[in-house]
């Protein structure tokens, strides 16, 4: 896992969030992170959650009531672009 990742787990799980973050570097939804956990189901709280710490859709407008794919936590979002910083 890069670096970067591994720091943005470690902040989501500090947080109360357990997903599998990759931030995404090219193509079409590039600067965004793709946070998951196939086990949990996307919820109106999860999703409040996100956007409490910080997080944005894809699109930088609020997280969508419908983002999770197929009504589980599978989001594209846009946010923390610090865990990039490889001295934090």
């Amino acid at each position: 896992m890069r670096p970067e990742n591994k720091r943005m787990q470690a902040w989501l799980k500090a947080n109360g969030i357990t997903a599998i973050p990759k931030f995404i570097r090219d193509g079409s939804v590039r600067g965004c992170w793709r946070l998951y956990d196939k086990g949990e189901p996307w919820t109106p709280a999860l999703r409040e959650k996100l956007m409490s710490l910080g997080f944005v859709g894809f699109d930088g407008q609020p997280i969508g009531e419908f983002a999770g794919n197929g009504g589980m936590f599978s989001v594209f979002v846009r946010g923390h672009v610090e865990m990039l910083d490889e001295r934090t």
